[in-house]
């Protein structure tokens, strides 16, 4: 990790040794000196690296090396900003003469600082150069395994290998050419433990499935020479002595030849610029070469940590082996604290439960600490290790080693990204987005020739992913949005590289900052117990990061540091100071009561990346922003005031993501602006009734913007403003506004069209489209040709009376064959959702919701699983008995319904949750059985309901809770509540007559409702 800090202060070193400004100022011979004596302390970095994890005074003094760069980059990047600002000024102005002073003496500071370093280097006996990645072939005795199961008992893993056996002996065994099933998993996960049940299985054991079974230990060296070698000794039995790789493969071929036979090929690494000696395509092409002698159906199991060995060797999908569960956890762990000759105690038993649940669902964890546990008989020794971090613990077990095994072989690069990750607590969600800004902020990140520097970012979050220190990876259908999160015990390997460089903030009486702390979050409510003294020890604070955004209350103490790159925060009392931060490259401001920001912001010149989301009260922002020309990120959410942005937007040409977008008569704030903006993620353009001529719509050249996820185009700034005369006709001008069509996210609001442009039924990856407000549209393009929308939300329009009426020879065309999500509102013409049915019409629909649609009739809809309806009447009612799919109902304001249609609920025989709300007439339910499936039942402003049936209680056995709510009308509760034994929450609220009879002890029904565990009466 010093190596990757070191290349970057090696580079801004370099580029002011080429500045003018210099070699003007005279420090160029103090930063050539500083430059010599950087090349001698990186020549012995890589040993440094490697002897640090066995001898602690390697690692300190490879901090204070750390710490050193910090604060000469902060030096170099000052330089690099103060000689911007004073490029064509006179270099003898008394105010350049002091800077040039000022950063003279700085660089001398740290000079004194690198050679006391230097020095200590000496004491080490560091080699130079030395390559601590070289391997040889064989694998160390502690990495070795073989195809003995050594636990005793193996926990959870039934269901894995019964699906890899299952393959193996069918699908496998039928191919005519070799299967190859790759496990891929964390280290320590039991990917090998895995493989040795399969291995050891008796289908797979038996010669009527396989005739020959080899187990060869790769390791990080993938030899085809050894691996071939193994293969002959394992048929043999005897020693391969042969030299020739030729001779060696011929023999292999000749033992493989007609065989069906299983090969498993554990611990398989991929090459990479630290491994030299990993799997490469052209290696496994060669073994594989030889793998094919085989008959039909042999087939290789092959582990692994890394989704790129998978991809090159597999020929199906990968097993992604996931940990334990807790109960797991705890048999593996218990089966080595207690063994089978000790007996439980019962004072540790739960105190044991809590450390097994610190290995996050590791078995190799649960065996070390069970291991450690063995040896402590007492409570308080256990308690010890439940407080502790697994690191901490003073044992023999392979759990660090193992995981640091993965970091040991990541570009330095990677290994700076990674570590960095200890900044989020345990357990948090991270967005890959919001940690790719982040990287970039620091400079663990930088651009190359071809691809932008997310586009780098992004690809080494890939490998991260593939190395499988990410997990739980998930992308929001909708959004595009990726989240993820960090095993517990890779987040310790984290925090243990990052040391005190790293920190997570979790209260006051925690904190141990130090000159060496660089990176903090926190919490809100954590921060505020904090004082101004915490911070003093911290030299060069690069990042604060606060993780919850909405302040809870005021705080008079905030810690800016002047050097910080990243600065996230809901302080108000930070904006006055923001000018002073001349080195933020990431800034996000929420929740701050303001009216504006302060035109400081312009000393800004290195910002990068700008946040600004939920400002309610923020009307405009500095005019002369345009002149942050590093600017590549403008993200603005949720700041209800703004109603204009600043001029000359499209001056800023590295800008990447612009958010949000508004039109206006004034000069400069056109869309011409967006011309040549190369644009992505997400962007909301305001204002469209200012758009001056259709020309200056074709120059915001929407159609050129291919990285543009998501697109909203609006003719109103505010939802409350009386609609302007536009001076272009809106049919024409959204037809101009094309995008392109690798757009997924569409929203239209306030379109004065009476047709919407054919161009959105040809947007091929569209997921998601939401038209608000299109007041004065009579019919819809054939959105139903759409194979990727799978969101459709339509919001107000008068004249509309189908989704879909487009028809070809009286066959429907349009089917929705990917739609899942159908939100329907405020639209009284509406009649149908096509105006042709037929069978196979909306297959994926699983989620619909209507409001105020008196007209609407639905089909069948036979994948419903959830059905709200507000503004309910008969017809829509007597409808919902043939969605028996239905999983999840809520009916909404039935005006003027007495009683529901006779056996609306009867075929419901999968609905779980009913709610019932706002029918203000009803005067009962229907008296028949009920189905057997249901588990929650709420009816809340039902005045008129004056009881509730008895029959259908008998049938409610999955009940869990019921809720009734301002019924002021019901006089009982029935006599079949008191036999629901599965009923565990009732809440009665506001129905004075029930509360009465459900007094504690003296209600007349309190005796049906005594059972209930939880019971919530008021």
């Amino acid at each position: 990790m010093a190596d990757a800090l070191l290349g970057v202060a090696f580079e801004n070193l370099i580029s002011l040794l080429q500045n003018e400004f210099s070699i003007i100022s005279g420090i160029s011979s103090k930063a050539q000196k500083l430059s010599t004596n950087l090349e001698l302390i990186k020549a012995v970095l890589e040993d440094a690296e490697k002897k640090q994890l066995t001898d602690r005074s390697i690692k300190v003094w490879l901090q204070q090396l750390k710490d050193a760069v910090y604060v000469l980059d902060d030096i170099l990047d000052e330089c690099s900003i103060k000689s911007n600002r004073l490029k064509g000024s006179s270099a003898f102005k008394p105010k350049n003469f002091i800077l040039r002073h000022k950063i003279g003496n700085r660089l001398k500071e740290i000079s004194s600082r690198f050679d006391e370093i230097a020095d200590k280097k000496n004491k080490f006996l560091l080699q130079e150069g030395v390559t601590a990645k070289e391997l040889t072939v064989e694998v160390a005795e502690w990495r070795q395994t073989s195809s003995i199961i050594a636990e005793p008992n193996v926990y959870g893993r039934e269901d894995d290998k019964e699906k890899i056996v299952d393959f193996l002996i069918n699908q496998g065994s039928n191919s005519n050419s070799l299967s190859v099933y790759p496990i891929v998993g964390l280290g320590g996960v039991g990917k090998t433990t895995l493989a040795q049940l399969v291995f050891n299985d008796q289908r797979v054991r038996s010669t009527t499935n396989f005739d020959t079974k080899i187990w060869v230990c790769v390791s990080e060296a993938f030899s085809v020479k050894r691996i071939l070698c193994s293969i002959i000794e394992s048929i043999k039995s005897e020693k391969c002595d042969a030299l020739d790789l030729e001779v060696i493969q011929r023999k292999a071929q000749e033992l493989l030849q007609g065989k069906r036979f299983l090969l498993v090929l554990d611990d398989v690494w991929n090459k990479n610029e630290e491994l030299k000696f990993g799997l490469s395509q052209e290696k496994w092409n060669q073994l594989k070469s030889v793998l094919s002698s085989g008959s039909k159906g042999s087939s290789c199991l092959v582990s692994t940590r890394d989704e790129v060995v998978a991809s090159i060797m597999g020929t199906c999908q990968a097993h992604r082996l996931s940990g334990l569960t807790e109960s797991e956890c705890w048999l593996l762990f218990k089966q080595y604290a207690f063994g089978h000759d000790r007996e439980e105690q019962v004072e540790v038993v739960e105190i044991g439960k809590d450390i097994a649940k610190k290995c996050g669902g590791l078995p190799l964890a649960a065996q070390a600490l069970g291991s450690l546990m063995r040896s402590r008989s007492g409570e308080k020794e256990w308690l010890e290790i439940k407080e502790s971090n697994l690191w901490d613990s003073q044992s023999d077990n392979h759990v660090l080693p193992a995981l640091m095994l993965s970091y040991s072989y990541l570009t330095p690069t990677l290994k700076q990204c990674f570590s960095f990750c200890a900044l989020f607590p345990k357990d948090a969600i991270m967005l890959k987005e919001v940690l790719i800004h982040l990287w970039m902020a620091n400079g663990f990140i930088s651009s190359r020739k071809s691809l932008e520097v997310e586009d780098v970012g992004s690809m080494i979050w890939n490998e991260l992913c593939q190395k499988s220190f990410f997990q739980d990876i998930k992308m929001n259908t909708y959004y595009g949005d990726i989240s993820f999160k960090m095993h517990d015990l890779v987040h310790d390997l984290a925090q243990s590289i990052m040391g005190q460089e790293c920190f997570h903030l979790e209260s006051a009486n925690k904190i141990s900052l130090s000159k060496s702390t660089h990176h903090i979050s926190v919490y809100l409510d954590d921060l505020l117990s904090i004082d101004e003294g915490a911070f003093k020890k911290v030299e060069s604070l690069r990042t604060f990061f606060q993780l919850n955004q909405y302040p809870k209350k005021n705080h008079y103490y905030f810690p800016t540091n002047r050097f910080l790159r990243v600065l996230s925060t809901s302080f108000i009392n930070v904006v006055p100071s923001l000018g002073s931060l001349i080195h933020l490259r990431y800034l996000e401001l929420s929740h701050l009561d303001i009216e504006s920001l302060p035109d400081s912001l312009y000393n800004l010149q290195k910002l990068e990346i700008l946040k600004i989301k939920f400002c309610d009260k923020l009307s405009f922002l500095p005019k002369r922003l345009a002149c942050l020309q590093n600017l590549r990120h403008l993200v603005i959410e949720s700041c209800f005031s703004l109603s204009r942005l600043f001029p000359n937007i499209g001056k800023i040409s590295c800008l990447r993501t612009l958010s949000l977008y508004f039109v206006s008569l004034e000069k400069g704030n056109s869309l011409a602006e967006l011309r040549d903006l190369n644009l992505g993620g997400e962007l909301s353009i305001i204002g469209l009734e200012n758009v001056g001529s259709l020309s200056e719509a074709q120059e915001a050249n929407l159609m050129c913007k291919k990285d543009l996820q998501e697109l909203q185009l609006s003719w109103k700034i505010r939802s409350d403003e009386s609609t302007k005369t536009s001076a272009i006709n809106a049919e024409q001008l959204l037809e101009v506004l094309q995008p392109h069509s690798n757009l997924k996210r569409l929203r239209i609001d306030y379109y004065e069209g009476l047709l919407l442009p054919s161009w959105i039924s040809i947007l091929s990856n569209l997921v998601y489209l939401n038209l608000w407000n299109c007041n004065k549209c009579v019919r819809l393009p054939s959105f139903g040709k759409l194979q990727s929308l799978k969101r459709l939300h339509v919001w107000k329009m008068d004249n509309l009376k189908y989704l879909d009426d487009e028809c070809q020879d009286g066959v429907e065309v349009g089917i929705f064959p990917s739609l899942e999500e159908l939100y329907l509102m405020d639209l009284p013409n509406i009649e149908g959702l096509l105006k042709v049915e037929k069978e196979e019409m909306f297959p994926c629909l699983s989620e619909l919701s209507i409001d105020h649609c008196p007209k609407l009739a639905l089909p069948c809809l036979p994948s419903l699983k959830e059905l709200t309806v507000w503004q309910c009447n008969n017809e829509l009612l007597r409808s919902i008995s043939n969605f028996c799919c239905l999983t999840r109902l809520t009916l909404k304001d039935g005006e003027g319904i007495t009683s529901f249609p006779e056996g609306m609920f009867t075929n419901l025989t999968f609905l779980q949750t009913l709610k019932i709300f706002g029918f203000s007439k009803l005067k009962e339910l229907p008296n028949e059985p009920f189905n057997l499936a249901l588990e929650h039942l709420s009816i809340s402003n039902c005045d008129e309901l004056e009881s509730l049936p008895e029959q259908i209680w008998e049938s409610l056995q999955s009940l869990r809770s019921l809720k009734i709510v301002n019924c002021k009308g019901l006089r009982w509760l029935p006599e079949g509540i008191r036999h629901l034994t599965s009923l565990a929450f009732l809440d009665i609220i506001e129905c004075p007559t029930l509360k009465e009879r459900c007094k504690e002890g003296t209600g007349e029904d309190w005796d049906k409702i005594a059972h209930i565990p939880k019971l919530n009466i008021c």
